[in-house]
Formats: C-alpha cells, structure tokens, sequence
C-alpha cells in the first residue's frame, strides 16, 4: 500500500513537470473546461492538449465528465493528498508570469462567450417560455432558512439533485470542501456553469444526467439537496431513493419544494406534475429509503402563490432498520 501511494505521488511530479501541463492546471484551478476552449486559450494543437489532458487523466490528477457531444476537464478533488499535493504547486506558480497572466486573459475570454450562450438561453426560458418561474419564489426567505436549517456546519460532499441554475450549488459554496450538481438539461447546465465560473466556485462541479440514477458511489455524499425538483417528476419516490442511495449515515437531506396547493395553472404554465406535496408525502417517502423527517419550515406566500416548504431528513441506522 505504502509503494502504490509513493508510485501514485512520483508519476503525479512526473507528470506535473512539464510547462504545458502547469499551465492546463492552472486553468483548471478556475473551473471546468471543454478541450476546445484550453485549445483557444493555449494556443496548442488539439491532438497536443488531449494527449496533455490523457495524462493528466492517467496521473489521477484531473477528471473528465461528458456531457453530450462535450467532454469537461476539472481538477481530480476526491483524492485529497493528490489533491493537496497538486494546489500547493499550483500556489507556487508565479502569479506575474506573463503566459500564465495571457491564459487567464483568454480564460476570461471564453467566459464571456459562455455567459453570452448563457444569457441567452436564460432569457429565452425565462421570457418566453416562463419554464423558470422566478417570479413565484420567495427567494430571499428561502436562502435564509436553507442557511438556518444547515447551520454553519460544513460538509465534505455535496450534491444537488436537478440542480438547474445551480442555486444551491452557489449559495452553499462556503460550506462545502466539494459539491456536485446534477441536471438532465444541458441549456440549464451552461446558465450554471456561467454562475459558477467564479474562482471562489472551483470545488464544484456539474454533471449531465439523471437525477434519480447519478454516477456517484453509494453512502459518498453527507448532504443533498432537491430544489424545486420534486414538482417535475412522474415519481418523486425515485429521487428520494437516489438521494437515500447516495448519503452516507448521519447524512442529511433537504428539500424545497411547494406546499400541496390547488392551483391547476402550474400544470399548463409551468409543466408541474405534482401541485405540491403534503408533510405525510415527504415523512413516507424519505422513511422508505432510510431517512426520517428531523425538521420542516414553512414559508407562507401571497394570496396567489402557493406556499413553499422546507423538509430537512436525516440518514440513520435507526430508519435504516425500520426500513428493513
């Protein structure tokens, strides 16, 4: 064990000790990146980045996620010696190096593409389509009991399930060493990966995929979270199933999502399948998969609106066991 770990550290300095790759680490420290967009803001071939990128990759050192005809770039941040071997390198590059001070010039470059993609997509949905439907969200009420019920606790691994826009993502970004969004929607996923694109978001990442079958490993996350999601799908059950899968024990859940309502206009405006949920839905569920209803906080809205609730729910042995 103690040889594979010094193999596993010696091939990382090996591969680390190459210019090219310093600075594809370096660009990676703000964020994901397609292998394109290094491409432009390298000025490499593309057959000499993806091997630079191959690796990496081998090394252990970054991770690569596709996401439909893209394929992301990040820094490998679940091996945590590796991972702290790779920033104390990264902290030691000069910051006044004039390349490196052009690749974060041309990184702000292709953010600002992004964002254009970005902002276009968001305003479509958002005027057009109404798919978003800020207008009915107490926002503000929301972000501050979210921060109630968590506390300052901070927590190792994250992830949020239908992360949309990546709201959670963002205003949990402080209390979280990693976090990992997951949606179905690629548009949605560039208007989150815009808003994450900040230096102060590099330890998240997002994924294109299933919310109710993720790629991540059982018992790995200590906190998820499901944002007005639950209203979208045809079986709720099955994302508190993923959710319950995915928490390690003591692992906390937290939903938001609408009070059961009546107003039959979210169907067609806003393609909700559930009007929202009663208390005893979200107890039931999240007891079939181990988990039990520890807190709920409810936020009355205006005549018009319906009403938003907060379900926290703990994984324990002692769910686990009335589940068996």
């Amino acid at each position: 064990m103690l040889y594979k770990a010094m193999d596993r550290i010696t091939t990382a300095l090996k591969v680390m000790g190459h210019s090219e790759r310093l600075r594809i680490l370096a660009l990676l420290s703000y964020g994901e990146l397609t292998v394109s967009e290094l491409v432009s803001i390298l000025g490499l071939s593309q057959p000499r980045t993806t091997q630079y990128i191959k690796s990496l990759e081998e090394a252990g050192i970054i991770d690569r996620v596709k996401e439909g005809s893209w394929v992301f770039s990040r820094l490998n941040r679940s091996d945590h010696k590796l991972f702290e071997l790779v920033s104390s390198i990264l902290a030691k590059l000069p910051v006044d190096d004039a390349i490196l001070r052009s690749d974060r010039r041309r990184l702000e470059d292709v953010r600002t593409e992004r964002a254009k993609s970005a902002d276009e997509f968001f305003a479509y949905v958002a005027n057009d389509s109404g798919q978003l439907g800020d207008e009915y969200l107490p926002r503000q009420d929301i972000d501050l009991l979210v921060k109630e019920l968590l506390g300052g606790d901070n927590y190792e691994f994250m992830v949020d399930l239908g992360t949309g826009t990546g709201r959670m993502l963002e205003l949990l970004a402080g209390q979280v060493e990693r976090g990992a969004g997951v949606d179905n929607s690629a548009d949605m996923l560039k208007v989150a990966r815009h808003k994450l694109s900040l230096s102060d978001y590099g330890h998240l990442s997002l994924r294109l995929g299933d919310l109710t079958a993720t790629p991540f490993s059982a018992g790995v996350a200590d906190l998820v979270t499901l944002h007005q999601v639950l209203h979208y799908l045809d079986d709720p059950a099955e994302a508190l199933r993923e959710a319950g899968r995915l928490l390690r024990s003591d692992g906390l859940l937290l939903v938001v999502d609408f009070a059961a309502h009546n107003y039959e206009e979210f169907r067609d405006k806003y393609a909700h399948r559930r009007l929202g949920f009663h208390d005893d839905d979200i107890a039931g569920w999240v007891a079939s998969n181990g988990l039990a209803l520890v807190d709920m906080r409810k936020i009355t809205t205006n005549s018009g609106k319906p009403d938003v609730k907060l379900w926290l729910c703990k994984k324990s042995a002692a769910a686990e066991q009335l589940r068996a």
